[in-house]
């Protein structure tokens, strides 16, 4: 019953709206191109205007190719086509009585738009594609303050946890800039990027062929590259409570050969967590003893992150790319930890003051050149990059205990990897609706890690080679879109342990099928399946067999027999667009074989009386995974946009875990279990002309129930405020994240031999105060807002 529910609930709307009566249509389709660089513009918007009332009727957008199909009612319009920074160009059609090919249509650039007056409405923030949502950074207000976790959050679908991991609809994520694998995605990195270097981003939840199959959804960033003719530049200064500070400079400079551009960014924060364990543990059902630890952690970051490059066009139809990514994060970390031993009666029977400090540091130099070619023929061309990274991190660490028992610590960790992609596609039309796309990626690493301690070293050195390549076939009919494609991956990874002379090889050789379908029900609505196999293949992380310590009584060991997992995606979705309102729905179901995650087991030792805990990655069983969830835009009035997202899904695993700790005592862990969690959103933007604009976002998470810990629900909101000045050259931005301080773990711990209770939260709120100058360069945006017209959905 609940599952018909489900599928009503999706299809229900669709049965509503298709309905409508409509009258007599003729699709007019066409092609947009830079009229210097031959090249197709995206996005720019060609209208149809009534000619009595002048207003807009029809219209609709250009694809990557810059092509346009839209469908127009039979009558007599004015048309014309628009883009930002470019001049307006009327069209030579006036009544629409069939079907029309107008051809290629070139843009001129605009050179005195800067001092036009703004036209009629603004890009929505939100863009819902086929199997993509777009999301609009500059139309997020809190995006000059704060860095790119900071954005996510405000993104439908996608979630960080305050432990910062990236997550689209409950699953792992892969970040990638400019539709890239980069080094500036790492965790350490990303939390360092700001958001004002971004231009937009594209959520992927269900990728074809042409990503890898590690992926189970994509958030591909794309970075500001300045796209007006001549020289522009913003400046970006940003202040917070708790020793926040920092600056983004972002210039391009573009002629009709070369475009120069560059983000370039400083910041110094000093965020302070707090986290309080709270320990208990049994024998037979009966309490034996007590562990209280209350910590404190102080991190102060400093990171300079800056990306600088060229595009080359060397005729018109060929560009050559070349950038350079460089970061330098510097993190000084200092914790301080208060354990307590306590008997069955609560009486302290030992204590230790446990002093923690760590420098860490990552210098990361990306070289990265693309090359692009538009063949003659119209639709094919082709790509290719290379890509060089070279990652150094270097982390001292220091323990010192006052508890003589426990053991003082100094140790070094260093990794350096290094790494070369090679990537190469072909695309060309096979008839006037359908394509096809190969390529070939190869990407060859290697991550040497070193360990050195007082008495012993660690040495591992993990090297890893890919080859693959994918085959990808699209047709676009008048309503039918179509995509089939099929992956080859072949990797070979090689673990040597140098201190043992050991060398441990692994090899994974899969095929992987993707699909995709969308049918256009009317103007308004859309239904879609797709379907992919893949692979999430183990990290090196995942394979280093030897222990790091968490505190005194726990430790994290990597394990190198870990299996990787297999998993099916597949997806429904509708999306329904009319006037002032977009929905789009999803039911998707995931199957994970050979599932693996985080076990945690007593060892059977015991440091003072408190027995000690590892915790180590293993393969459990299977998990299915499947539910709905639903992403709302609507525009309530004039100046006030909410939109909400909700999922709910049921995650049943099955598998148990057996071995043998030190006592060759058994250990059993029986992971069967089935729990329904989600979360929800709603954000709301209210713009008040000449005085300011807000921002609010709110978020709840429900509980999260494992077989042997429990997650606690809670909700926490962020707030931003701009305003600008200077006729819209400059804009002031205040942003408040964590408003009331709720943003918690809250998390219990269970066997049959222990409870653990622990809470983790960030000490502070954060508060930016940030300014933004803008030169040669406009808030304007030439776009037309639909939704005050009519609401168009473009077919292409």
């Amino acid at each position: 019953m609940r599952r018909l529910f489900l599928v009503l609930f999706i299809i229900f709307p669709s049965l509503i709206f298709s309905q409508e009566k409509n009258n007599p249509l003729y699709t007019i389709s066409g092609k947009i191109i830079d009229n210097t660089t031959q090249l197709p513009i995206e996005d720019a918007t060609i209208i149809f205007k009534s000619t009595d009332l002048n207003q807009i009727k029809f219209g609709g957008i250009t694809n990557a190719r810059g092509k346009f199909s839209i469908d127009v009612e039979e009558g007599t319009y004015n048309a014309s086509v628009e883009y930002l920074s470019y001049q307006t160009k009327n069209l030579n059609i006036s009544t629409i009585t069939r079907d029309l090919n107008i051809g290629t249509i070139e843009l001129e650039l605009d050179t005195e738009y800067l001092d036009e007056i703004e036209i009629i409405g603004e890009k929505s923030t939100l863009e819902f594609k086929a199997n993509k949502l777009i999301y609009n950074v500059g139309k997020d207000i809190s995006a000059a303050s704060g860095v790119v976790t900071d954005l996510l959050n405000n993104i439908p679908s996608v979630s960080v946890s305050p432990e910062g991991e990236i997550s689209i609809r409950g699953q792992k994520a892969t970040v990638m800039i400019n539709g890239k694998t980069s080094t500036l995605t790492k965790a350490e990195a990303i939390k360092s990027l700001p958001a004002g270097s971004i231009e937009k981003v594209e959520v992927i939840t269900n990728p074809g062929a042409k990503y890898k199959a590690s992926t189970t959804g994509i958030i591909n960033i794309t970075l500001k590259k300045g796209k007006d003719e001549g020289l522009n530049a913003s400046i970006t200064t940003s202040g917070g409570v708790k020793d926040y500070y920092g600056g983004l400079l972002t210039l391009n400079h573009k002629s009709k050969t070369v475009n120069f551009f560059t983000n370039t960014s400083y910041s110094h924060s000093n965020p302070i967590t707090t986290a309080s364990y709270k320990n208990e543990y049994f024998n037979n059902g009966v309490s034996t003893s007590f562990l209280n630890e209350e910590s404190d952690f102080n991190n102060k970051r400093t990171t300079f992150v800056s990306t600088i490059g060229s595009d080359f066009y060397i005729s018109k139809n060929t560009t050559l790319t070349t950038s350079l990514n460089y970061s330098n994060l510097n993190y000084d970390t200092s914790s301080l930890t208060n354990t307590n031993f306590l008997d069955t009666s609560h009486i302290e029977t030992s204590s230790n003051e446990r002093n923690y400090l760590g420098d860490f540091t990552n210098e990361i130099i990306e070289v990265i050149t693309e090359f692009e070619h538009n063949f003659k023929k119209e639709g094919r061309k082709i790509t290719s990059y290379v890509i060089y990274t070279n990652d150094e991190e270097r982390k001292n660490n220091k323990v010192t205990n006052s508890n003589p028992n426990f053991t003082n610590e100094d140790y070094t960790e260093s990794v350096n990897l290094t790494n070369t992609i090679f990537d190469l596609n072909f695309e060309s039309p096979l008839s006037k609706n359908s394509n096809y796309a190969i390529g070939y990626n190869g990407e060859f690493g290697n991550v040497p890690f070193i360990n050195t301690e007082s008495l012993t070293n660690t040495d591992i050195n993990y090297s890893e080679n890919v080859h693959q390549g994918f085959i990808d076939y699209e047709m676009e009919g008048e309503k039918l879109y179509f995509n089939v494609g099929l992956r080859a991956e072949f990797v070979e990874a090689t673990i040597d342990y140098v201190n043992s002379n050991t060398i441990q090889l692994k090899k994974y050789n899969d095929v992987f099928p993707s699909l995709s379908i969308d049918y256009s029900l009317n103007n308004s609505s859309s239904l879609s399946v797709s379907y992919r196999k893949g692979i999430s293949r183990p990290t090196p992380h995942d394979l280093q067999p030897f222990e790091e310590k968490i505190s005194e009584t726990s430790s994290y060991i990597g394990n190198e027999n870990i299996d990787p997992i297999y998993y099916d995606l597949s997806n429904l979705s509708y999306v329904f667009s009319k006037e002032k309102i977009t929905l789009s729905s999803s039911l998707f179901f995931r199957r994970y074989n050979d599932y693996s995650q985080l076990v945690t087991f007593e060892t059977g030792e015991t440091i003072n009386g408190a027995p000690k805990i590892i915790t180590t990655p293993r393969n459990i069983g299977k998990v299915d995974q499947y539910g709905i969830d639903f992403t709302t835009s609507f525009k309530a009035f004039k100046n006030l946009n909410i939109t909400a997202y909700a999922i709910l899904y049921n995650f049943a695993q099955t598998g148990t875990y057996e071995s043998i700790n030190t006592n060759n005592e058994p250990i059993l862990l029986d992971f069967n279990n089935e729990i329904v969690e989600g979360n929800f959103s709603v954000q709301a933007q209210l713009k008040i002309p000449t005085l300011f604009n807000i921002q609010i976002n709110t978020k709840h998470y429900t509980d999260s129930k494992g077989p042997f810990s429990t997650r606690k629900a809670y909700t926490f909101a962020s707030a931003a405020i701009n305003k600008d000045l200077f006729n819209k050259d400059a804009t002031i931005s205040l942003t408040v994240d964590d408003v009331f301080k709720s943003r918690v773990t809250d998390r219990d711990r269970f066997d049959t031999n222990y409870f653990s209770k622990s809470l983790i939260e960030n000490k502070y709120r954060t508060i930016i105060l940030s300014f933004t100058y803008r030169f040669n360069q406009s808030k304007k945006d030439r776009r037309i807002d639909f939704d005050t017209e009519k609401n168009i959905k473009p077919n292409y």
